[in-house]
């Protein structure tokens, strides 16, 4: 079962950037990314997947494949809410970042002097104190997390405050503060007993009251316990067993670390967050956060010794190949992944949001990519002896592959191998020749391989030739 909306049928998006006069049709791309990940899906034995694109301040198209609960035959629909793990952190990020617009809190204030429970023995004194700009951008040398079995199940014991608290008459820091980047849920659980000492109301309470509902994100909750209504939670599911099965995952409450990884949302709401600091990218005026305070998270604060990840204030912050500034992060809790990543740029984002674990949410994210960037420009379409209809639909590749699903692409057609990694390889393209006749368009422009289509009595396109191999056509 499969949900998705496009706000305009025909819909002239300028995702990469590119001019009014050289607008592209996203038309096709989103029909092929909907084909993909249900494939992808299928063959992963996810139980549900729910993804987004984002335009700036419009969704440009969204879809929501298979279920939110297996047990009870429940689909998963864009309205579906997921626990979205450690994106929280950005959460908690905007919110100490508001406290600092308020003049209430500095990047540089010391936690020692904030936090009379804080007895932390720091090991590499050289570095200096560990601060809230350290804990932010997750440099702050700390362990990653607790000595708590949080991550284990089937019970998952999140510590209490109390329980979080006592940890710290034994704890040391494990490197010089701002010497690496060590991603740490403790440093962010530290920032919620932050947000409470200086806000003086509960993490919870200063979090919805100044972040949420001013971004009127209606259906994100904090804790699984507060969620309003239950048939709109999914329930999470473990990695894929060698039976090929996924079992369900307890809820858990996460207690004293839900600054870290507590949020649960929507997929709509976490596309109003996205829009919403695009909007702020350039705005006048405060919303929740000033403009330049949120350009300051975005900006890198630090980069791991091995080159691998580049931090900001809240988000992780990546130069993509072509030059375009990308802020991401993703969030994996039981039963849950999750991920959103924002191109500053070209203010596109894409929010991908699964529930079951060991799923490659940065695979479906860069697929999702790739194909759009093959979107073709717009042109007037002449009319033509044929019918492109005609020839898409899925065919059998059995027994050598699965299958492929051949679709319009402009005036071509497309052809995608299912399952496939990476779309951006697994896509053929090919133009037409003659009767039922198309040839490849390879990579550098030269022509390759004929695909013969081949229509039965009633006139019905039922399998094609290539070389001297045929493959049928089962569905549309």
């Amino acid at each position: 079962m499969k949900q998705f909306a496009i706000l305009i049928i025909f819909l002239f998006i300028s995702i990469q950037g590119i001019s009014q006069e050289n607008k592209k049709n996203y038309e096709d791309a989103f029909k092929l990314i909907e084909v993909w990940l249900e494939a992808q899906k299928d063959f992963e034995g996810i139980p549900g997947m729910i993804a987004m694109v984002i335009d700036d301040q419009e969704i440009a198209w969204a879809g929501a494949f298979g279920k939110a609960n297996i047990e009870q035959n429940k689909n998963i629909n864009l309205s579906s809410i997921c626990s979205i793990c450690s994106i929280t952190k950005s959460f908690t990020a905007v919110a100490i970042m508001k406290l600092v617009d308020e003049g209430k809190l500095h990047l540089e204030d010391e936690v020692k002097d904030l936090l009379p429970f804080y007895k932390v023995q720091q090991n590499f004194p050289e570095g200096g104190a560990i601060t809230i700009g350290s804990l932010l951008s997750h440099s702050s040398g700390l362990p990653g997390n607790t000595i708590h079995s949080y991550f284990s199940g089937p019970k998952f014991n999140f510590p209490s405050q109390n329980e979080f608290r006592s940890i710290f008459k034994d704890l040391e820091t494990e490197s010089e503060v701002g010497s690496d980047v060590s991603y740490s849920n403790i440093g962010y659980a530290l920032l919620g007993e932050i947000i409470e000492k200086v806000s003086g109301m509960p993490y919870e309470t200063y979090l919805m009251n100044e972040v949420l509902l001013p971004l009127k994100m209606n259906n994100t909750f904090i804790g699984a316990n507060s969620i309003i209504d239950n048939n709109k939670q999914a329930s999470g599911y473990t990695a894929i067993n060698r039976n090929r099965n996924r079992n369900n995952v307890n809820l858990f409450e996460t207690k004293a670390m839900t600054p870290a990884m507590g949020l649960w949302s929507s997929i709509s709401d976490l596309g109003k967050y996205a829009s919403w600091q695009f909007r702020l990218q350039d705005a006048n005026t405060t919303e929740v956060l000033k403009s330049a305070t949120l350009k300051t998270m975005h900006q890198a604060k630090i980069t791991s010794k091995d080159g691998y990840s580049t931090w900001g204030l809240g988000f992780e912050v990546i130069k993509s190949s072509n030059g375009d500034d990308w802020v991401s992060h993703g969030g994996t809790c039981p039963g849950f992944v999750s991920l959103l990543q924002l191109n500053l740029s070209t203010k596109m984002a894409v929010v991908i949001m699964v529930n079951a674990n060991r799923v490659a949410t940065f695979k479906y994210s860069n697929g999702i990519k790739q194909i759009l960037e093959r979107a073709k420009l717009t042109i007037e379409k002449p009319e033509n002896e044929y019918r492109l209809e005609d020839y898409t639909g899925y065919y059998d590749m059995n027994p050598w592959n699965s299958e492929v699903y051949i679709s319009s692409w402009g005036e071509d057609l497309v052809v995608l191998q299912l399952p496939e990694n990476s779309p951006k390889r697994g896509m053929q393209f090919y133009k037409y020749l003659e009767k039922d006749t198309f040839i490849q368009i390879k990579e550098n422009g030269e022509l390759g391989a004929k695909f013969v289509f081949e229509r039965d009595r009633s006139g019905k396109v039922y399998r094609y030739k290539e070389g001297g191999n045929y493959k049928n056509k089962m569905s549309n």
